[in-house]
């Protein structure tokens, strides 16, 4: 992991406010999002939905490739693709997203993540994304 900084306070954006999850550790390359679960993010079988945890998967891989030290600007990027391997049900407590840029270049980057509840592995994936709107300049944009 990264060295650790402290995590902006994060304007409010409709679907993380409707999915309830935060950003709880952000540095370069390096993200973690948190959800704390409750029945609104259940299937009918009374699981975490799958769509719910690939939310967080790609909410974590998006953050770690557009991490900004520059006060007051930002770093966009859009999901390219996303492979995701499901390993356990979950239906209570908190899930943790955990992804790491593993490779990057001037439009597109690579991240690996997983998602953990309670230390045991609940899902995988791999993604590729594309920095827009000047993404690509470690120095942002101003917003």
């Amino acid at each position: 992991m990264s060295e650790k900084t402290a995590v902006p306070k994060l304007t409010s954006m409709g679907f993380r406010d409707l999915l309830g999850f935060e950003l709880v550790e952000w540095s370069k390359d390096w993200a973690v999002v948190e959800l704390e679960l409750n029945e609104t993010h259940h299937n009918r079988n009374r699981y975490v939905h799958g769509g719910v945890v690939m939310s967080l998967l790609d909410t974590a891989c998006g953050f770690s490739g557009v991490y900004c030290e520059v006060p007051g600007n930002l770093r966009r990027c859009i999901t390219i693709s996303m492979n995701t391997s499901f390993m356990k049900p979950v239906s209570e407590g908190v899930l943790r997203a955990e992804a790491r840029v593993v490779s990057s270049g001037r439009k597109i980057f690579f991240v690996d993540a997983r998602v953990l509840h309670q230390e045991v592995l609940v899902a995988t994936a791999s993604g590729t994304f594309r920095y827009v709107a000047g993404g690509e300049d470690e120095l942002g944009a101003p917003v």
